[in-house]
């Protein structure tokens, strides 16, 4: 079934907070793209309150991040965390672990763009970021 051509109206989609299960602090998600069949392509703008973040997870098929505003951080499994900015494009390559949210004193927006597998299977989250390992000092500008 091809996609539809057409316009998704801004009122016909809601916010959604971020569940506790797989953020930490006030999160709040925009969906912009929502996956129809052959796409398995999803999309949302996230928001994240000072301090908030993800769980450690992976994508089956990556994920790339638009950072849109504020500051925040983003950490591979194994890395320091390191600071994003507005304009800021991450790569995040298949079944890589990481976590990205806000900076300690800053809100911080980007666009999550992901894919199903084929299986359809989706984020494989893992257990919640600690407050030690968020406190590392973050790198770059």
């Amino acid at each position: 079934m091809p996609v539809k051509a057409g316009v998704v109206r801004a009122g016909s989609r809601q916010t959604k907070r971020g569940a506790a299960e797989t953020f930490t602090g006030t999160v709040f998600q925009d969906p912009v793209v929502v996956t129809e069949a052959p796409s398995r392509m999803g999309g949302s703008v996230v928001t994240f309150t000072p301090g908030a973040r993800t769980a450690w997870h992976a994508h089956p098929v990556g994920q790339t991040l638009y950072c849109l505003s504020g500051v925040g951080r983003i950490c591979f499994q194994g890395e320091a965390p390191q600071v994003l900015n507005p304009g800021d494009v991450v790569n995040i390559p298949p079944n890589t672990q990481h976590w990205h949210g806000a900076s300690p004193d800053r809100l911080f927006a980007h666009l999550a763009l992901s894919e199903a597998g084929e299986k359809g299977e989706g984020t494989a989250w893992g257990r919640h970021v600690s407050d030690e390992e968020y406190s590392i000092a973050a790198t770059g500008p």
